[in-house]
């Protein structure tokens, strides 16, 4: 279960056309052609566009020129700590803080994912959502993926990894977080084949008794054949305070790469495109949460 809350303010159809990164490309070309490189304004809508765009380097070069303009732009010194993998001050402006992680398991235990996956695969059922006041349900018009139904076997040894992970790669600060207590530990491995995808939501929830309630932290890590036999399926992480704004920040789900970010952030998975039936050559991804335990 996931815990889906779409702003019924942003009409989804909107959402949809103004993330394609053909409509993205277009704004970009317009506002390169007319806008004065001195327009702090204007570049920062520059870097927007191109992070939306998942151009990170292209980005990370116009917010580091802001920087070198004034070392105190709050805004820049937050997207350059967010690419460079530096600590992020807690309540920063800027984008949305995630950390993303390269070759992140070893061949080995990727072999023991997949051999899971495979061992499962007629177990698989439709990966559902919830409002945090019902049950969850399956909804087509706002997610199509599948999950194991059981990951009791991932569970075993790929939490105890992750929680490593995010001491080793000082994840926390690099999201501006401090340091938790972690409570309930929640994992899924869900699949995305032809037409997958989940429309903007977060993943916590607005009822104090939902069991979504104390998610806190957000991992997502990503696995497919190689090479890739898919497109599509990008995760856009919204900028806050409101995720009707288009201001986010695109990150493609590479092959063995873990992805962490705050829990209460509205993100959406972009539609994914295979040619074959086969769910095994779609997009996987191993992913959960974390949450905060409860003080007394």
């Amino acid at each position: 279960m996931t815990d889906a809350i779409a702003p019924e303010c942003t009409p989804r159809a909107m959402v949809e056309r103004l993330t394609q990164p053909i409509i993205l490309e277009q704004f970009l070309a317009g506002l390169t052609a007319r806008s004065d490189p001195a327009d702090r304004s204007a570049v920062l809508k520059r870097a927007s566009l191109l992070r939306g765009l998942g151009r990170w380097a292209e980005a990370l070069a116009l917010y580091r020129a802001l920087l070198d303009r004034d070392p105190a732009d709050r805004l820049a010194q937050a997207a350059v700590a967010i690419f460079d993998g530096a600590p992020v001050h807690p309540h920063a402006d800027g984008p949305t803080p995630f950390v993303q992680i390269q070759n992140a398991l070893p061949p080995a235990q990727q072999e023991r994912l997949w051999h899971t996956l495979r061992a499962e695969t007629a177990r698989l059922v439709p990966a559902t959502v919830g409002t945090g006041y019902a049950a969850p349900r399956e909804d087509p018009t706002i997610r199509i993926a599948r999950r194991l139904h059981r990951s009791g076997e991932v569970t075993a040894w790929f939490l105890p990894w992750l929680e490593e992970v995010i001491v080793r790669e000082a994840v926390l600060p690099r999201l501006g977080l401090a340091p938790f207590a972690v409570g309930t530990r929640e994992l899924q491995v869900t699949g995305h084949g032809d037409g997958g995808y989940f429309q903007i939501h977060r993943d916590t929830a607005s009822n104090p008794a939902a069991p979504a309630w104390g998610r806190y932290l957000t991992f997502i890590y990503y696995f497919h054949q190689v090479p890739r036999l898919f497109t599509g399926g990008d995760l856009l992480l919204f900028a806050p305070p409101c995720a009707g704004q288009f201001d986010f920040t695109r990150i493609d789900p590479l092959h063995n790469s873990l992805i962490f970010f705050q829990s209460h952030h509205f993100h959406t998975v972009t539609r994914v495109q295979c040619p074959s039936d086969d769910l095994l050559q779609g997009r996987w991804t191993v992913n959960g949460w974390l949450h905060r335990a409860e003080t007394p």
